[in-house]
C-alpha cells in the first residue's frame, strides 16, 4: 500500500525545505500504521567514524494528526565515535542500539539501523497545525549537537 498523497506532499515539502533528498517508502512496518522517511548519505557530525550515511524516521500513516515517532535511525548500524566520550570511557554511541525492526516490512527490509531512543520531543507536545516535517527533522539534528554522554 503506497503512502498517501499528504505524505508524499510532506515529504517533498521536506526535502524542498531543508536540500536533503528525503524519501518515504512504499509499504507500511509490519504491524505497524508507519512509513519510513529516510534519506540517504545524509551528513552526520564529525564525532562519529562515518560522515555521511542514512538518516531517517517513522511517520504515521495519519500524519499530521498523530505525531512521527519520538526517535529517528542511522546507517549503517555499526557507526562509532571518533573519539572515546571520556565520561563513560566509551566510543559507543550512547543511547541509541541496533535493530532490524525498525524497517520490517519496507523496500528497506533486511537492514540494520542505529535506533537513537533520545526522546525528541520531551519538552515539547507536538502541534499538527503548527508543526511539520521540518520540525521533526531538526528536533532529530538537534540530537546531534548534545554531549554524548549526557
Amino acid at each position: 500500500m503506497p503512502a498517501p498523497d499528504e505524505l508524499t506532499a510532506a515529504v517533498a515539502e521536506l526535502s524542498a525545505q531543508v536540500g536533503v533528498d528525503f524519501k518515504i517508502t512504499d509499504t507500511l512496518v509490519t504491524g505497524t500504521e508507519l512509513f519510513v522517511v529516510y534519506a540517504d548519505a545524509h551528513p552526520l557530525p564529525t564525532r562519529y567514524t562515518v560522515t555521511s550515511g542514512t538518516l531517517g524516521f517513522r511517520i504515521p500513516r495519519n500524519f499530521p494528526d498523530a505525531a512521527p515517532e519520538d526517535s529517528f535511525f542511522v546507517m549503517p548500524h555499526d557507526i562509532k565515535l571518533a573519539v572515546i566520550d571520556p565520561v563513560r570511557n566509551s566510543i559507543d554511541v550512547h543511547r541509541a542500539s541496533v535493530s532490524v525492526e525498525v524497517l520490517r516490512g519496507t523496500e528497506l527490509d533486511g537492514r540494520s539501523v542505529l535506533a537513537f531512543s533520545w526522546h525528541l520531543w520531551e519538552r515539547v507536545t507536538w502541534q499538527r497545525r503548527k508543526h511539520s516535517l521540518k520540525d521533526h527533522y531538526l528536533q532529530c539534528l538537534r540530537r546531534f549537537e548534545v554531549p554524548e554522554h549526557d
